[in-house]
């Protein structure tokens, strides 16, 4: 047998992009200014962005040169004046292998309040086939300032590298109901004795009649008595169990399975004491029409 060689390497994939195209639209959805290009380079020179208007970055993602969908396709938009705050929108897949990702002043705000100043445009694609990812500058927009003074809304830190200390979230204390008042030991002592009194009568009753094991069955119908009464005996103790330590889940089978014993052998039982005195009858009138 020959040594097993081991083929070439698989080349890793190569993640990129086509030509970009940048678009300015107005608050009614009118177009104002289209530019393309390439990544890296700046298609958006602080172009001012008004209330209500946004910008829309078509491209199409490229794997070995192919157009490809890619796991993770975004367009970031960066404050400069506030590192780490960052606004994304999600790139949508289009027919013909395009992508568009488009974000406006609402999206902006919603994500990092009301900011002013100027944000860097990027564009972000991942893929696992692709070892490296793509993260290229588009330009950058302008935002009108917000207001100054103790009344400006201060921009909201909402990566978890500038979270503020204070923010966590309360601990939940759960309140319970207050239990009701249970009735002393004593009362329950009492009411399981009640619950046993019919028991220890039945002792009794059956001491003061005395015991008489010359009527219990013999051979087979005996047999078939013994299993029966052990079948009573043992769901006795199941049940004594069950009051003590078991659970229902736990007691409803081991109960079924008992239960059906203990039929089984009762039901045998009476057949065999059923025939055992049928034949003794029938000997019994063989004998009477012997003596006559």
């Amino acid at each position: 047998m020959g040594a097993y060689q081991e083929g070439p390497p698989k080349k890793a994939s190569v993640l990129g992009v086509d030509s970009i195209s940048v678009t300015v639209y107005a608050a009614d959805g009118k177009k104002e200014s289209t530019k393309q290009g390439k990544l890296d380079e700046a298609l958006l020179k602080a172009t001012a962005l008004r209330s209500g208007q946004y910008v829309e970055v078509s491209f199409t993602p490229l794997l070995d040169g192919a157009p490809a969908k890619p796991q993770q396709a975004m367009l970031a938009a960066a404050s400069k004046a506030h590192p780490g705050l960052t606004a994304y929108a999600v790139a949508k897949a289009q027919k013909g292998g395009s992508h568009v990702a488009s974000l406006g002043t609402a999206a902006i705000e919603k994500q990092l309040g009301s900011l002013g100043g100027e944000l860097a445009l990027s564009l972000l694609l991942g893929d696992p086939a692709a070892p490296l990812g793509v993260s290229g500058s588009i330009g950058s927009l302008l935002l009108p300032e917000a207001a100054t003074g103790s009344a400006a809304p201060k921009p909201k830190l909402l990566t978890a590298g500038h979270q503020p200390v204070n923010n966590f979230k309360p601990n939940i204390a759960h309140i319970f109901r207050t239990p009701d008042k249970r009735a002393p030991a004593v009362v329950s002592l009492a009411f399981t004795g009640l619950a046993l009194a019919p028991l220890a009568l039945l002792v009794l009753y059956l001491g003061a009649l005395g015991v008489n094991f010359a009527g219990f069955p013999s051979g087979t119908a005996g047999l078939w008595a013994l299993l029966f009464h052990g079948g009573i005996a043992a769901l006795l103790g199941l049940y004594a169990l069950f009051w003590l330590r078991l659970d229902l889940a736990s007691t409803l089978p081991a109960a079924l399975g008992l239960g059906a014993f203990t039929a089984l052998t009762g039901y045998k039982a009476l057949s065999a004491l059923s025939a055992q005195r049928a034949a003794e009858a029938k000997v019994a009138a063989v004998a009477v029409k012997k003596a006559n």
